[in-house]
């Protein structure tokens, strides 16, 4: 078993054309587990997906949140896996904001549209 590659393109586009054949999934963790949230700020949930193209994993959370003076704000956060195994124990260790700074690895993030690399370099 293996993460999706495309977390080791170097282009977001190129990330984002390998996975234009879209994704299976796998599990749907939901909001919450092992006692904290699943996302930020309002809403959101996780699922573990699996690249069509290359059969690797990718852990997904979304999070939304809920503004009362401007629009609402969307977050989306791609993670690379090794297995379900492994997608579970991050579900255990981090919630949705420790998974953002404790991940350590580098993840694909969307807020609002807009795509950019986060988290460490391998």
């Amino acid at each position: 078993m293996a993460a999706c590659i495309a977390f080791w393109m170097n282009e977001i586009e190129d990330a984002q054309e390998h996975w234009g054949d879209g994704w299976e999934n796998v599990e749907e963790y939901g909001s919450a587990a092992y006692g904290h949230s699943l996302h930020t700020w309002d809403d959101g949930s996780r699922k573990l997906r699996r690249c069509n193209r290359c059969g690797g994993y990718i852990l997904c959370q979304w999070s939304e949140f809920h503004s009362f003076a401007d629009d609402d704000s969307y977050y989306t956060d791609y993670f690379p896996v090794e297995s379900p195994e492994e997608a579970d124990e991050i579900n255990r260790r981090f919630d949705g904001f420790q998974i953002e700074s404790q991940f350590g690895r580098r993840f694909l993030s969307v807020t609002n549209g807009r795509y950019h690399w986060s988290g460490a370099e391998d």
